[in-house]
């Protein structure tokens, strides 16, 4: 079947719960054989529990559970492209909820209400769209591949919601359950006008390469060679230190295997924080089931179990200077992120601090007891223009995670209200959302040069980085002289129970 706007939509038979209204008049249920029944652009459907209506247009099939829909045409932004539109009778869901399936022709499977555009874009996809009127709230999961939910009154605005997520849109923005805060309309794709460099090419020892001798890359627990779930990188805050590894998602009990041979060496055993130290690399928190001083090789002598209730594999690698696992050419591989960082709206303070909140989604997640979270950035960065897009200062960097950070330096990097979940929310609680907040200027850089610009409009764009190297920008214009001058912040920073 063509999609078009004058296409008729095909019913089997409509249930005594469900009244269809066309032009203001309410249709009569067929009484013996159904035949020639269908739906058509501007009706009107209220189905009422128990009970459920199934129809199927354009190959997709649609089941309204409860609540009120409309059969519509509108133009919407289906593909990739951000800008072309394509005319499709669409459903309007008003209130309740309605169970798709995408067939062949997935991108038409879609659901579209006063807060959010929902549609799948592989076929036999299989998701939910439920609408609160009263909240004005519009939540959307799938129960397969990924889905794509945007902006309804800006459909170029959009995100990706996986398994397990729930994509929510309301008055506070578009986002996932599992996401600190909504992602801006002031976010865009970085450009090569943006003369951004990868966070790893800093020139210093072991930010790329430098894989262990005899390691063999692959991942500390089975399967070896098929990337895991993070629920951590390295540099994120923690009491003591900033984060010196990567936490890899792992049941309780799970075996832990080194990637590379070499003597064992136990450290802190008795307490959470229990490592096995093979080589280069140090495993935390496992229950050692191998002796001091044994010697084990890669990927076949198990050198413990995750410890009850930890739900994770601490894995770090370097001896006095910690390294990034996941850098380029490193030893934990493969390792892929295709979703890139989302970055927060900047506060300006009197003297030209600013902080910044941000953070990276995971395009690879597994189900546990708790959600795959979002990761702190890899790196941010600010550049200052004027009006006319002229760059007045160079790339600032406030945090770049090619190298482990010294923990004096955790007060200069996080700003006030930073926090980390820690093992007590990944113990007990299904979402576990961090507050990633940094200074971006007048930590490790320089403060904005408020004193040195003339009145008139400037532009300060953030960039972040993720592990994978993808890239976000943020343009947020001010006006000088500032509005409002406010007194930067200051207070301690929360964080959690993990150490390594």
């Amino acid at each position: 079947m063509i999609a078009t706007c004058a296409v008729h939509i095909p019913v089997h038979r409509i249930p005594a719960h469900v009244v269809v209204i066309r032009a203001g008049r309410r249709l009569p249920h067929p009484r013996g054989k159904p035949g020639g029944l269908f739906l058509e652009r501007g009706d009107h459907i209220r189905a009422s529990a128990p009970g459920s209506f199934t129809f199927a247009y354009d190959g997709n099939r649609y089941r309204v559970e409860h609540g009120a829909l409309r059969v519509d045409c509108r133009r919407l932004l289906l593909g990739p492209s951000r800008t072309r539109r394509t005319m499709v009778l669409a459903l309007r869901l008003q209130s309740g909820r309605v169970d798709v399936r995408a067939g062949a022709r997935a991108r038409r499977a879609l659901v579209l209400s006063p807060e959010m555009l929902t549609l799948a874009t592989i076929a036999r996809t299989r998701f939910v769209i439920e609408r609160n009127p009263a909240a004005r709230r519009t939540r959307a999961w799938t129960r397969g591949q990924p889905i794509v939910a945007a902006n309804a009154s800006d459909q170029r605005l959009r995100i990706t919601s996986r398994l397990t997520y729930t994509a929510i849109a309301d008055a506070s923005g578009l986002r996932l359950d599992i996401w600190p805060f909504s992602i801006s309309k002031l976010q865009r794709a970085t450009r090569s006008a943006d003369r951004l460099a990868p966070f790893w090419a800093d020139g210093l020892p072991c930010s790329v390469g430098c894989t262990a001798p005899g390691a063999i890359p692959g991942w500390p627990i089975r399967p070896f060679h098929r990337q895991h779930a993070l629920r951590a990188g390295i540099n994120e805050l923690r009491p003591a230190n900033f984060h010196v590894g990567v936490d890899i998602e792992a049941a309780n009990g799970a075996a832990v295997y080194p990637i590379q041979s070499g003597y064992v060496h136990i450290r802190y055993q008795g307490t959470g924080d229990v490592n096995v130290d093979v080589g280069q690399f140090d495993y935390w928190h496992i229950h050692p089931s191998i002796r001091e001083g044994q010697y084990a090789r890669a990927y076949t002598t198990r050198l413990g179990d995750v410890l009850y209730d930890f739900k994770h594999l601490a894995l770090s690698e370097g001896q006095g200077q910690y390294l990034n696992p996941l850098r380029p050419g490193g030893s934990l591989s493969p390792y892929r992120d295709t979703e890139p960082p989302i970055i927060g709206l900047p506060r300006i303070y009197t003297g030209g601090r600013v902080i910044v909140r941000a953070f990276d989604p995971q395009s690879y997640v597994e189900k546990a007891s708790y959600e795959t979270p979002v990761l702190a950035p890899a790196a941010l960065a600010w550049r200052l223009y004027d009006a006319r897009g002229r760059a007045l200062t160079g790339l600032e960097w406030a945090l770049r995670g090619s190298q482990n950070y010294p923990p004096a330096l955790k007060p200069v990097i996080f700003g006030p209200g930073a926090a980390n979940p820690g093992y007590a929310c990944f113990a007990f609680r299904v979402l576990c959302i961090p507050n990633w907040t940094y200074w971006l200027a007048g930590g490790l850089t320089e403060p904005l040069p408020l004193g040195q610009l003339g009145r008139g409009r400037y532009r300060l764009t953030v960039y972040a980085w993720d592990w994978s190297g993808n890239t976000s920008a943020l343009d947020d214009w001010i006006r000088i002289p500032l509005a409002r001058a406010v007194q930067a912040p200051s207070g301690s920073l929360r964080a959690s129970f993990e150490t390594p």
